[in-house]
């Protein structure tokens, strides 16, 4: 039975080692303004390429919680010539797992996670479709089609950091923070910090094809902003298995400085301005 009271032996395997293991769905990578993406990127994060990847996937079983379907876009930043890792400008969720994926990632990890209205992926033969909506807008629709990407020899240097079959060390890149409430009733950011994640991933299968892509923004998320230059390619993939065994903290961060870029890929602009919000019920 459940109890306000956990078993403090229970504790122990709190979010110990989350895996995110039968990942199934398409990845892509698209050519956008450098310009744009560079001016998006808190410091010290340099741009390594003028490219957004991303994917739309069934998490079919992560060790947190029920199946979800999840969706990204990232860029490749450069911490320092330290450490090059994908830095995602937001993530949205949905299905049953869906809250605990929020929880965990974005309390858990600083991973900016929303929840998305609806998302779908279908394939049928030798295509797929993949769509993203919230607040009305189809904030992200992405076709593939089994065969030669538009830019083969970009899409394969994508496609092959994967190693098929293979283990390999993947980094994301993520800024935490603290908040809390002042004397004078305002809230207030602290304690930010840029830090690594680090994963051990397997794919053990990728169809390479071509994408069609488009984006477009809510008045709370941005994806337009993210414009598509010029479609790289896509495949239909499926993650064997996906452990984040370390998070590493790089340096400490004005959060002054870093957290204009975080909240919008967070949090809704009503949190910020209450007449920005229009309620349905």
């Amino acid at each position: 039975m459940s109890s306000f009271r956990v078993d403090p032996s229970e504790m122990k395997q709190f979010l110990v080692r989350p895996r995110l293991d039968d990942q199934e769905g398409i990845m892509f990578a698209y050519a956008a303004p450098a310009e744009v993406l560079a001016k998006l990127l808190p410091p010290p994060l340099k741009l390594v390429a003028p490219m957004v990847c991303g994917y739309v996937v069934q998490m079919g079983k992560p060790s947190f919680g029920g199946p979800y379907l999840e969706s990204v876009l990232y860029v490749l930043a450069n911490y320092r010539d330290k450490v090059v890792g994908a830095y995602p400008f937001n993530l949205m969720l949905h299905g049953p797992g869906a809250e605990t994926g929020i929880i965990s990632g974005r309390e858990g990890a600083g991973i900016p996670k929303k929840f998305a209205d609806h998302m779908e992926i279908r394939r049928n033969d030798q295509s797929a479709t993949a769509i993203v909506e919230r607040h009305g807008v189809r904030l992200l629709e992405v076709n593939w089609t089994a065969g030669t990407p538009n830019d083969p020899q970009t899409a394969q240097q994508v496609f092959s950091q994967l190693k098929l079959n293979s283990q390999v060390e993947q980094a994301s890149l993520f800024y935490k923070y603290q908040l809390d409430q002042a004397p004078d009733g305002t809230n207030t950011f602290h304690d930010a910090k840029l830090v690594s994640t680090q994963q051990a991933v397997i794919t053990d299968r990728l169809e390479p094809g071509s994408l069609e892509i488009k984006v477009a923004s809510s008045a709370d998320d941005p994806y337009g902003e993210l414009k598509v230059v010029k479609p790289l390619g896509a495949a239909w993939y499926h993650v064997a298995s996906s452990v984040m065994h370390n998070t590493i903290d790089l340096e400490a961060a004005d959060a002054d400085e870093v957290v204009p870029y975080l909240l919008t890929g967070r949090y809704d602009r009503g949190i910020v301005n209450p007449r920005a919000t229009t309620f349905i019920i």
